[in-house]
């Protein structure tokens, strides 16, 4: 989950605190149904959803993204690209559309976000062909998407090809995500595992990519700092995994897939706890810098400790005074043990080791609108 205005964190942040160990045991984790089934995936569920919600009466608050990202571990290079608009129709006069994108490499990190009028965007009902100026998503067949772009600045530039790898999973359908009902989400992950090839340049540097990656996708009608969150999502060959978490909120859900098989876990079966922080001077906020998931089942235990090894802080939302969303983009290192129970009782350990991104969100203090950052 992600967007908004690209901007360079902080350098050089020390960690504010450490936690004490955690136990493994007592998470206190009620047992339901593992290998959950989910609803078959179509390219048009990848398509444009602004129609189908046409006749809410919170239209103005709508909100729509495709999201992708790559890790070419061989080049030490990761990048994001978000496709994002919101208020389509511009029916409070402060619709837009944009390109994110974020590029981590050894010389440091690029991060660009480019401002549209919602005129400049446009895409299809039927799959996920979608266009922000000369910037494009364009569907080959149901498995395989080219995305294309450029900063205004050239700073950025890409043509990559995602070949899915893995079962689209659909994580949510019009979830409850803010403080009123009509805060609604929906989030299909459509490639939970890619494999990307293709031409990545960054500051006039030009990588040839071979690399992994993944694209999701997520829609629908809120307030946009009413729906704070924590996002993660690692793949390797044969196992996947990806967690939406709304922070301060009963919304949020997990899921681990290995060779095809889906296990997902609710709010009630999972515990995130961040362990050691960083501070955001620029914007008084500390995140975090590593978190410790922990989830159970009937079938299935999951523990993971996710190690961040570089931040970016995507800022935007609404116009001043109204506050902001700070959106902490983050590659990390992901370690940890998953343990899978057979139709005969016997459990199996599988130890982990990948490379992957996470998310965390917090809102700016207002600030009047003379001084305050335009999004």
């Amino acid at each position: 989950m992600r967007t908004l205005d690209g901007r360079r964190g902080p350098a050089g942040l020390a960690p504010l605190a450490s936690s004490a160990a955690l136990a493994l045991l007592g998470l206190g984790l009620a047992a339901s149904v593992s290998f959950a089934q989910t609803p078959v995936v179509t390219p048009a569920d990848d398509a444009y959803h602004y129609q189908e919600w046409a006749g809410d009466h919170h239209h103005l608050n709508y909100i729509e993204w495709w999201y992708f990202n790559l890790i070419d571990a061989q080049q030490n290079v990761r990048a994001i690209f978000t496709y994002f608009v919101a208020d389509p129709a511009d029916l409070a006069g402060i619709g837009l559309s944009q390109l994110t994108a974020v590029a981590y490499t050894p010389a440091g990190i690029v991060s660009v976000n480019d401002v549209y009028p919602p005129a400049a965007f446009s895409a299809a009902s039927g799959e996920a062909d979608v266009q922000i100026d000369a910037n494009a998503v364009a569907v080959i067949d149901a498995d395989t998407y080219q995305i294309t772009g450029a900063t205004r600045d050239g700073r950025l530039s890409w043509d990559l090809t995602y070949v899915r790898q893995a079962p689209s999973w659909f994580a949510a359908d019009r979830m409850v995500v803010g403080s009123r009902p009509w805060e609604q989400m929906s989030w299909l992950v459509y490639m939970p595992r890619a494999n990307v090839t293709g031409q990545l340049t960054v500051n006039g540097l030009a990588y040839t990519v071979s690399a992994s990656g993944y694209h999701d996708h997520n829609w629908g009608e809120w307030v946009f700092t009413n729906a704070l969150w924590n996002w993660a999502q690692l793949s390797e060959p044969g196992l996947s995994f990806e967690l939406g978490d709304f922070i301060g909120g009963p919304a949020g859900i997990a899921s681990v897939e290995v060779g095809g098989a889906r296990t997902v876990f609710t709010k009630d079966q999972y515990r995130l706890v961040h362990t050691r922080w960083a501070y955001d001077a620029a914007d008084l906020h500390p995140y975090p810098i590593e978190s410790q998931f922990f989830a159970e089942n009937a079938t299935t235990r999951l523990q993971l400790t996710m190690s961040v090894t570089a931040t970016d802080v995507l800022r935007g939302g609404y116009p001043p005074p109204l506050p902001q969303a700070l959106i902490y983009e983050q590659p990390a290192q992901y370690s940890g043990r998953l343990w899978q129970k057979d139709g005969t009782g016997e459990w199996s350990l599988t130890t982990l080791s990948s490379s992957g991104f996470k998310e965390y969100t917090a809102k700016t203090r207002p600030q009047p609108a003379s001084t305050a950052d335009a999004p």
